[in-house]
């Protein structure tokens, strides 16, 4: 039986709210270093940002699955895994601040006026690790928990937004692979969280019976 909605909606604008803070953080934070390896080779190639902005309206289908067509069980683990992964990625960003310095633009196209605009609305910090990253490989591993049929599609869509972040030069790989991590953490948190809350709840209704 799911719970009800409002609850749900609750929870997943916790999620929300602990992860809009990488807005002050990108746009207020100085100092820290700049994740940048000399294999950070990748050239600027402004339509990728069609997939890196394609994100967003990916993320609220995944996120409104979540709410509107899941069980009680996936819900628990997804919303976990997505808490502790915002958590880790938002202290991340204050704590060990971090930047990318943007590239010049030239073009005149509409991907590269695009890119520009993402450039002046992402900032310049909370480079470390990528939202776009962990976010994305949250919302995957457990589709792709759910979904074992489709599991190269969530491969490939992981795939494709890390390359978006790099042609987009809106992150460095350090970034990308920090997001990954990140993302891995979440979903095994995630996992680890609604085996606990099943147990926990199966205790209650043990200690309930006469």
């Amino acid at each position: 039986m799911q719970p009800p909605l409002k609850k749900r909606l609750l929870l997943i604008l916790a999620v929300f709210a602990i992860q809009s803070n990488y807005a002050p953080a990108t746009h207020l934070l100085q100092g820290g270093v700049e994740p940048k390896l000399p294999w950070d080779i990748f050239p600027l190639w402004a339509v990728w940002v069609v997939p890196y902005i394609l994100c967003y309206p990916l993320w609220a289908f995944g996120v409104g699955w979540l709410v509107l067509k899941t069980n009680e069980p996936r819900f628990r683990a997804a919303t976990a895994g997505l808490f502790l992964a915002c958590t880790l990625g938002v202290l991340t960003f204050f704590l060990f601040p971090t930047y990318v310095t943007d590239p010049e633009v030239t073009g005149s196209d509409i991907f590269s006026k695009t890119l520009l605009l993402v450039q002046s609305v992402d900032g310049d910090y909370a480079a470390f690790p990528s939202a776009h990253i962990y976010i994305t490989v949250v919302l995957a591993l457990f589709y792709r928990d759910w979904y074992p049929r489709y599991k190269r599609l969530w491969l490939f869509v992981v795939v494709i937004v890390a390359f978006s972040t790099l042609f987009t030069k809106q992150h460095y790989i350090l970034d990308v692979l920090g997001g990954t991590l990140t993302g891995w953490l979440g979903h095994r948190f995630g996992l680890w969280w609604n085996t606990m809350d099943g147990k926990l709840k199966q205790r209650r209704i043990s200690h309930a019976r006469p």
